[in-house]
Formats: C-alpha cells, sequence, structure tokens
C-alpha cells in the first residue's frame, strides 16, 4: 500500500485528483452530481467535495483490492471508479496550478475509490481549525456507478453555525 497526505486549499469546498491528461469538464460534473454524495465524478477524474473552504487534510492510499472500511470511524462514504490512462494523478485544490499540484504515479488502467470524510463532528464553520480528514482509496477495478455507502447529514446544532 502507498498512502500520501497532503494539506490542500479547498477553494469553493473541494479537491480534485485526477490523470494528468484529463479533459472532464467539472463544471459539468458538477451539474450531475448526486445531491449529498459530495462527489462529482468523470471518466478520468474525480472531484470531492469538503466541509471547509481552507487549507485541509487529503489522504490517498493506493491499494491492491476494496479496503474493509469501519463505517462507525467517518461520516461520509461514496464509492465509484475512474480511469487514469496515463498512470500519472494529480491531486490539487480547483483553483491550483496544475504545476503546483501533488503528483504520484500508479499503474494504468481502471480504478475503484472510496471517498470517506472523517471528523465532521469537528467543524464549526468553515475557517476554523478543525480535526477532519479527506480520505480517498483507490484499486484496481472495473468501471462501475457512484453508490453511497454513508451520507454525512449536519446536526442541527452545526447547521446553525
Amino acid at each position: 500500500m502507498a498512502k500520501y497526505r497532503w494539506p490542500i486549499f479547498a477553494d469553493y469546498f473541494q479537491f480534485i485528483v485526477q490523470d494528468e491528461e484529463s479533459k472532464d469538464d467539472f463544471g459539468e460534473l458538477w451539474r450531475g452530481a448526486p445531491v449529498g454524495m459530495m462527489v462529482a465524478a468523470g471518466e478520468t477524474a474525480l472531484s470531492f467535495g469538503t466541509l471547509r473552504n481552507v487549507d485541509v487534510q487529503v489522504e490517498l492510499r493506493v491499494v491492491d483490492e476494496p479496503p474493509e472500511i469501519q463505517l462507525d470511524e467517518c461520516d461520509h462514504g461514496v464509492e465509484g471508479a475512474f480511469a487514469s490512462p496515463t498512470g500519472k494523478l494529480l491531486a490539487l485544490g480547483c483553483t491550483e496550478n496544475f504545476k503546483d499540484a501533488s503528483r504520484l504515479e500508479i499503474a494504468p488502467g481502471s480504478y475503484g475509490f472510496i471517498y470517506l470524510i472523517s471528523g465532521a463532528d469537528t467543524v464549526q464553520n468553515e475557517w476554523e481549525p478543525a480535526e477532519d480528514l479527506y480520505s480517498v482509496y483507490i484499486w484496481p477495478a472495473a468501471k462501475r456507478e457512484l453508490r453511497p455507502v454513508k451520507l454525512w447529514t449536519p446536526t442541527r446544532a452545526s447547521a446553525a453555525s
């Protein structure tokens, strides 16, 4: 397993993981994204929603098979798939310059993913420090549709903040 962790500026409450040569249009992807999933998935690019509009901790793990997830340890989870024809992935904020993106290499091919959010209850507002963590696991897999595993909904107290 390879594990990467970066602070990424989640401008517009999102960050991106994509193939280096992706042509996916995030405007179109978000327009068609299922409400509440917090994921816009294209053929070769993924945009993940966040709870804060500041630097957030993003963890990406490349694994050989779907991980066993303890759902009680996360607040939100969505599965899906994408392709990386070049095997060169970028992880970046949506307004970040590609030359400044974090990079990693994987075998070219089709991948499944699960996107997990934990620490949602530590977020009081978008600008204060919190312990939220945004984790993406990827593994070789055939194409599949987005599927919710666990959907987060704000509590009344956090929604009022």
